[in-house]
């Protein structure tokens, strides 16, 4: 916490520079906010939609194949952030078959919104995937099984089933993902330097004027994650709570069973 606590207390030496409110206020930097935000949810969506999935069938495959899954899904956290960007740019950029089939149809892979999302989902992936494949390998099949018994097909006994009983894991692994793509830079700033995203213009703000003109866009991201954070803890809170009910509930009936015979 020494970080935070530290930003906190350099709070007052910026407002008496009257530095904090013009640069919360600066164009700039509501305009870098604004497009991480929506770039980070849209690759959080795309994460979401094409990794749960994916996640299932990790979790569930007894194929040795899953194995290279894994490690393929784990990649991204093992590798730097400026990396993960020389590697997208070989396979994006403007001199590779996809960049040049992208230019011809009229738009760019790189230095566009398009480049920040393809950064973004390369570097969350693993939130998403990995921490969803988790929580479905805790679901106990029986329910799945019994599911199928019932008449449902895989496809609603997935929906219905196994992705409310791993929601904690798949809403932590969301979560995450979209606060690590909205702070992402090092892949970002390899794939698309303009427009410039929040953690791009906070870097070059450091470059011109040192920390008097990070810490007011810094603080904002903070606020954004921290009430991420707190709402993840809340669903976590509120999932517990209702388990602990369900759990009463049963014992209830258990001994009024016992009591009645």
């Amino acid at each position: 916490m020494l970080p935070v606590l530290g930003i906190v207390l350099r709070l007052g030496l910026l407002h008496q520079d009257n530095l904090t409110t013009a640069a919360v206020l600066n164009p700039q930097t509501t305009s870098a906010m604004l497009l991480s935000l929506q770039t980070a949810t849209i690759s959080t969506a795309i994460c979401t939609f094409m990794g749960i999935p994916l996640a299932y069938l990790i979790a569930r495959s007894k194929s040795r194949f899953t194995l290279f899954l894994r490690i393929a899904m784990a990649m991204p956290l093992a590798i730097p952030p400026l990396i993960s960007g020389a590697l997208l740019l070989n396979i994006y950029g403007e001199a590779s078959p996809l960049g040049m089939l992208a230019e011809n149809t009229g738009f760019r892979l790189t230095q566009s919104p398009v480049g920040i999302v393809l950064a973004q989902v390369f570097v969350i992936s693993p939130f998403v995937v990995l921490t969803a494949s988790a929580g479905i390998e805790r679901v106990d099949k029986h329910y799945e099984y019994a599911s199928r018994i019932l008449g449902r097909n895989a496809a609603l006994t997935f929906f219905s089933v196994t992705i409310p009983l791993a929601s904690k894991e798949i809403a932590a692994g969301i979560i995450l993902a979209w606060i690590r793509a909205i702070g992402e830079f090092g892949a970002n700033v390899m794939m698309a330097y303009n427009p410039k995203t929040i953690s791009i213009q906070l870097w070059e703000y450091n470059a011109l004027g040192g920390l008097k003109l990070v810490i007011p866009g810094v603080l904002i991201v903070m606020i954004i994650s921290f009430a991420s954070l707190a709402f993840w803890f809340w669903v976590i809170d509120l999932g517990r709570k209702r388990e602990s009910r369900r759990t009463s509930r049963v014992a209830l009936g258990v001994h009024y069973n016992d009591d009645q015979r």
